[in-house]
């Protein structure tokens, strides 16, 4: 009972050893830094764009001239013009979060994948000459395969979101878990190829994706913690899910946050 709960704060201190790991590499963190600012630059402009159009999509829909109505219509559209402005400036920020998130991550994609390699390199004893050979991707091979996964990670979590009642819920812990795999993906690829492998994974350890996935989904925690996602799920993947006897031990860290 209490294993899904350990794996689930679990993945939440990754982020903590990630940033940790990221300050005492600077090569890794001015690496890992360069997507975020771009995904934030996307960011504001993607708000600020909405925000300046938002009052003309809503009177698209509905709009009543002032004076020309009567008080009970005047009262409903003053209701209709806030509240479903609220809603709506809501929706657009939890949607355009995550989708931004997943269109970084395929622009980021030959970043992150070389930051896993780097790492890989520096800590993981069995990999030898042929087999780092055999993981040298191109860009588009590696952009290639983060669009398919992109792909699955908007079809999946977003519909879900408009299930009444229970479709936010079921969404954010998808979505989280899938953000999660997509940042360990990169490490999880070179070991397992196929994408069934890989999502076999993905389900043995859920939860502790779930953990790491969850805070990258709260907006603005997301956006301070995100330039370091990438160390942090790299370690996920070679503490806790590649076998531990295949590791070097980082100098200074014996595993604890």
């Amino acid at each position: 009972m209490f294993e899904p709960l350990k794996a689930f704060a679990e993945g939440w201190r990754f982020h903590v050893r990630g940033i940790r790991f990221g300050f005492s590499h600077r090569s890794f963190l001015i690496l890992s830094v360069l997507p975020f600012l771009f995904t934030l630059a996307l960011y504001i402009f993607a708000f600020y764009m909405f925000i300046l159009h938002a009052d003309d999509m809503l009177r698209m829909i509905w709009h009543v001239e002032a004076g020309g109505s009567s008080t009970l219509l005047g009262w409903l559209y003053w209701t209709y013009i806030h509240v479903v402005k609220f809603l709506l400036y809501l929706i657009f920020l939890v949607v355009m979060f995550y989708t931004f998130i997943v269109f970084s991550n395929v622009l980021s994609s030959p970043i992150y994948d070389y930051i896993s390699t780097k790492y890989e390199k520096m800590y993981h004893r069995t990999a030898s000459p042929e087999q780092a050979a055999s993981h040298r991707k191109g860009v588009l091979t590696v952009m290639k395969e983060e669009v398919k996964k992109a792909l699955l990670m908007l079809v999946i979590p977003l519909p879900l979101f408009l299930i009444p009642v229970v479709g936010p819920v079921l969404s954010f812990i998808v979505a989280a878990i899938f953000i999660a795999w997509d940042y360990t993906d990169f490490s999880l690829s070179r070991d397992s190829p196929l994408l069934k492998d890989r999502m076999k994974a993905v389900w043995r350890y859920k939860f502790i994706l779930l953990g790491f996935g969850c805070p990258l989904l709260i907006p603005f925690l997301g956006l301070t913690i995100m330039p370091f996602a990438i160390i942090g799920s790299t370690k996920l993947y070679y503490d806790r899910i590649k076998e531990p006897s295949n590791i070097v031990s980082e100098p200074g860290d014996s595993g604890a946050v």
